[in-house]
Parts: structure tokens; sequence; C-alpha cells
């Protein structure tokens, strides 16, 4: 299965709260070894399983492991918090969107990984040093939950076909935003998307 996969996606760590880490060391150490995927790893909220943060951090999320890492806002500065120790003290010195963009920076300064975050307000690319910020898509929102497996999607398919930061950011957000203004609860089709773009660029 890892030889001939495109990528090999992990979610929800905490999920699996006895074995998380261990899990994603063995599957992820498959498919780097076994073919040629792309992996990519959106955790979840880690904070369930608070104890073992550290090990998953230095184990899993610091290596090569990982070739995407994507979160949100508050998982971002969790892993921060982990990484630097006076973190927690930009809070007051920064708005709660720019603590994030910053927590991501921290993640990007020390892992290998490529940092996809994805907020409410824009979703952001950092590898090294280089960053990107796309905002997100203003709409009337009719459910509270699932827009990161939906920006997943559309960030994973735009990944695979090679679009520019800046436009594979935009598509996330497109998915996401579907998905969220959705009357019918359903994740958007290919047209849908298209429509969506035509009428929201």
């Amino acid at each position: 299965m890892f030889e001939n996969s495109d990528y090999v996606c992990l979610f929800n760590w905490a999920g699996t709260k006895r074995h998380g880490t261990a899990l994603a060391e063995a599957v992820f150490e498959r498919a780097k070894h076994g073919g040629r995927a792309k992996t990519y790893y959106d955790t979840a909220d880690p904070n369930p399983n608070a104890a073992d943060i550290p090990r998953l951090v230095e184990k899993v999320l610091k290596t090569s492991k990982v070739d995407i890492l994507s979160l949100n806002e508050n998982e971002a500065i969790t892993y921060a918090n982990i990484l630097v120790a006076d973190f927690w003290a930009k809070k007051g010195q920064l708005s709660f969107p720019d603590y994030a963009l910053e927590a991501a920076r921290v993640l990007a300064s020390v892992c290998k990984a490529r940092i996809d975050l994805h907020t409410t307000l824009f979703s952001a690319s950092l590898k090294g040093k280089r960053e990107v910020v796309v905002p997100t898509f203003k709409i009337e929102v009719y459910r509270a939950t699932g827009a990161g497996d939906a920006w997943n999607a559309g960030n994973i398919i735009a990944d695979y076909y090679g679009l520019s930061d800046e436009c594979r950011l935009m598509l996330a957000n497109a998915v996401s935003a579907c998905y969220l203004s959705g009357a019918d609860g359903m994740h958007p089709t290919k047209s849908k998307i298209a429509n969506f773009l035509k009428t929201n660029s």
C-alpha cells in the first residue's frame, strides 16, 4: 500500500491515546523507506493527551518523518509552548491571529516539515524562512465543526497538482468555506468549488 501511495496521512493523534506517537513513527518511517509518498500529519487537538506531547514533538514533529504538518491556531500555540518555554508571554503582546502565526513560525524554525496553518481569518504556509499568508473567505457559517477536515482535503489535492503556495492555500480555504457555508452540510463537489471561486474571487 505505502509503496504505491502518493500521500500517507495520519489524523487525530490524541484519539489514539496509548500508541499515537508509536503509530506515527511506524507509519511514517514505513512510508519514507518503502515508497515515494509524501507524509501528511494533522494531529488534531493534542491536549487530551498532554503528558505525551513532548515525546510526540521530539520523536515525530521535529524529524524528517513528516513532510507536511497541518494545524489550526490552537494546536500551533500548544506546540510552540512546548518548544519555547516563555512563548506564553507573547500572548499579551500580540493579537490572537498574530500569536498563532508566531507559533507557526516557531514550528517552522525547528521542524523539517512544511507548516500549514489554517485559522478562521487566514491560512499560512511556512517552510524555513519562506512564509505565505492567504486570507479566508467571508461567508455565512452554518456549522461549527469539520472545517479542518475540508481544508485538509483541499490542501492535499492542491499540493498533489503542484499549485503555488498562494493558489494551494486559496483552494483549501475555498473547500473549507464551501463546506461551512453549504446549507446541506455536504462536502462540496468540484463544480461547486469552481462556482464559489468565480463568485468570491
